[in-house]
């Protein structure tokens, strides 16, 4: 996982392992049991969460990944997939645990892992939904990373996955 921050600004993205990459629009103070907390208030793509201000250092948030990190992140997926578990109930148990701190790194190499899964064995719902998801959240971050169309980096992503990981079949 990234290296958490100390604090965070108005304008900074960041990637919840729930709600997903949003930016943080504001901070607001809200009444608690008549106690006053401070929140960053997050704008993500379908939703608006808060996270305390005091409570940022946790394993369900980190920064938006940095260029080196997404470097390192295509480079893992242009690697040799490795293969997952024969077995459904181990095979879920290590996508589940690769999958949770959703660090860039991570995603990249579940998702070649998957791609290729796929290619050869196919994949089951929980399988496909996974990787779904996980791409939609690697071209999310890459996109705010390079400043570009999620539509363009998905082509890039696409073309990766079809000359690196699936030629390798």
């Amino acid at each position: 996982m990234s290296k958490k921050p100390d604090s965070l600004d108005k304008g900074d993205w960041i990637v919840h392992s729930y709600y997903g990459i949003g930016q943080i629009k504001s901070v607001e103070t809200k009444l608690i049991d008549k106690e006053k907390v401070r929140y960053y208030k997050v704008i993500a793509k379908n939703s608006t969460f808060f996270v305390p201000v005091n409570n940022i250092i946790n394993d369900r948030i980190r920064p938006i990944a940095s260029e080196y990190r997404l470097r390192k992140a295509k480079k893992a997926l242009r690697s040799t997939p490795q293969s997952l578990p024969d077995n459904h109930n181990d095979r879920k148990k290590r996508i589940q645990e690769i999958s949770s701190d959703r660090s860039l790194d991570n995603i990249a190499e579940l998702i070649r892992d998957l791609a290729y899964r796929k290619e050869i064995n196919g994949l089951n719902d929980f399988e496909q939904n996974t990787l779904q998801s996980l791409e939609k959240l690697f071209i999310r971050e890459w996109s705010i990373i390079k400043d570009t169309s999620e539509e363009e980096i998905f082509h890039q992503l696409e073309k990766i996955i079809q000359e690196e990981v699936l030629e390798k079949t």
